[in-house]
């Protein structure tokens, strides 16, 4: 198999460049970018991670991984120059860059990525442990090769990899001291300057980084600005350079981009919202009782009154436009309180059928949205206990399960992957789906398999979500994002094909 694996998804890829939209100067290499986003910096080490989508836009400006998602989307080299996938798709090898070190200065070597990898995968050390369950053993082949086995066929190994959650960290630096709660021990293009929990970091460029385009700005300014008005102002009075557009804010947004010195740029849907359930809860085991739930939505109307009419209903996990939707069931769930009370009433429900449902304490749009879902679910006879609990709570606590989660279904770039981690990871369901659901999916990651044949694997596995009705399907949003003219890399920022996480490693600003 080739050594580099790319994963379109939606669009065609504009290279690991970044691209250099948004302005036609000159790159200010002494620059300070400042890019503010809705969710604040909570953890500084990656393997603690309690949230990837939080975490991740403040982890990778120092932490880089054997693998990186750019514009496209495609999987990329990052620590690894290449990689080589065995015949049976259980094993790869990956060869490391020559020129890569760690902040301190020591090598980043099979020894050092091995170290890494292992920590990551150690439960006592890590919180991400259960990321990387397909992996068996890892192991250094020589100093400038890694061997990573799998228990399966894992077509998604080196996406898995370009995560933070994957971050090579610097184990020999962290026991004999460094205290990575406060510091980094990374190898990226940036070191820490000024942590401020809850708020926002500052960066400095690191001398000697193997890649100049992956630092164009001396400095950097990554903000946490949950308030969406707020943010909106920081933007519009040039404290911030650009920032994240949640979808109830496109009207207000597209008043602003239209002035001389502002850009706007949507991204494809592909990131979903839903009431995610445990499908094991009293009550919702009957997959009736489930289908009987997402009759009772009036996605349509959220859509309207809420999002500005940016989030496109949705029936099952793969939104149209992504490879695997399926197009039988795109209207599967058509708005219908009467089937809905039918339903329940054939499923035997209980008549006090009640549902703890969790949301992130204060992001919008998710609590107006819950507070739609309640009102909707209620008129059906079904209650909604709405529970706001912080976002770096949330998915723990769903995780524990009997509840429902309404906040976004995660992306990545291969499909296969979105459904395994959304469906077949306990701390996204906790109680496991159908073993059919699991076996498409697992089947649909083997790299031997021809793009159609994975295409139909999809497909199915789409369907058998749908039909088993294994969340209260909402609607898609895209990743939207308004920036300042003289800004670059904005519109070509790899995570943001697939989810709404900043990736600045292209970005920068120009000098006009």
């Amino acid at each position: 198999m080739a050594a580099v694996l790319i994963l379109a998804v939606a669009l065609t890829s504009c290279g690991a460049d970044g691209g250099q939209a948004g302005s036609t100067g000159e790159i200010d290499r002494s620059a300070t970018l400042r890019v503010a986003g809705n969710v604040v910096p909570n953890n500084l080490d990656p393997h603690q991670s309690g949230n990837y989508q939080i975490d991740f836009p403040y982890l990778s400006p120092v932490y880089d991984r054997l693998a990186q998602a750019v514009s496209g989307p495609e999987i990329v080299p990052m620590l690894a120059e290449s990689w080589d996938f065995a015949d049976d798709g259980r094993s790869v090898d990956f060869t490391l860059r020559p020129d890569a070190e760690f902040h301190d200065g020591a090598a980043v070597d099979a020894a050092a990525v091995v170290a890494s990898l292992e920590r990551a995968r150690d439960p006592q050390r890590s919180k991400v442990a259960g990321r990387f369950d397909m992996v068996d053993t890892v192991t250094a082949v020589d100093d400038a090769t890694v061997r990573i086995t799998t228990n399966r066929p894992a077509l998604d190994l080196p996406s898995v990899l370009s995560t933070t959650e994957a971050a090579i960290v610097n184990v020999r630096a962290i026991e004999a001291g460094v205290d990575i709660a406060t510091t980094d021990a990374g190898s990226g293009p940036y070191v820490f300057d000024q942590v401020r929990p809850g708020d926002r970091i500052t960066y400095a460029r690191y001398d000697g980084y193997w890649d100049p385009e992956a630092q164009k700005p001396a400095r950097l300014e990554l903000m946490g600005i949950p308030d969406d008005n707020s943010r909106l102002n920081a933007f519009r009075s040039g404290q911030v350079d650009a920032i994240k557009v949640d979808p109830d804010q496109y009207v207000e947004i597209q008043n602003v981009v239209q002035k001389a010195g502002f850009e706007f740029h949507e991204y494809p849907t592909v990131q979903t919202y839903a009431v995610q359930l445990d499908i094991g809860t009293p009550g919702l085991e009957d997959p009736k009782v489930r289908q009987a739930l997402n009759y009772a939505i009036d996605r349509e109307g959220i859509n309207s009154a809420l999002l500005d009419g940016k989030c496109t209903p949705v029936s099952q996990p793969l939104p149209e436009g992504v490879d695997g939707h399926d197009g039988t069931r795109t209207d599967r769930y058509a708005y219908d309180p009467d089937k809905a009370r039918a339903l329940l009433k054939a499923a035997n429900a209980p008549e006090d059928l009640t549902i703890p449902v969790i949301f992130v304490a204060g992001a919008s749009p998710q609590q107006e949205m819950a507070t739609a879902v309640q009102a909707q679910l209620q008129a059906v006879g079904v209650t909604a206990q709405l529970l706001p609990i912080p976002a770096v709570d949330a998915q723990a606590t769903f995780r524990t399960g009997h509840y429902g989660l309404l906040n976004s279904r995660l992306a990545y770039p291969i499909p296969g992957q979105s459904l395994m981690l959304n469906y077949l990871a306990d701390y996204r369901f906790p109680t496991p789906p159908s073993p059919e659901f699991a076996d498409v999916v697992l089947q649909s990651l083997d790299p031997s398999i021809s793009d159609a044949e994975r295409t139909e694997l999809y497909v199915e596995a789409s369907a058998i979500a749908s039909d088993g009705a294994y969340d209260v399907f909402l609607c898609g949003v895209p990743t939207m994002v308004a920036y300042s003219s003289n800004t670059v890399g904005m519109d070509t920022l790899g995570q943001s094909d697939f989810t709404s996480v900043f990736d600045i490693r292209y970005a920068g600003k120009t000098t006009s």
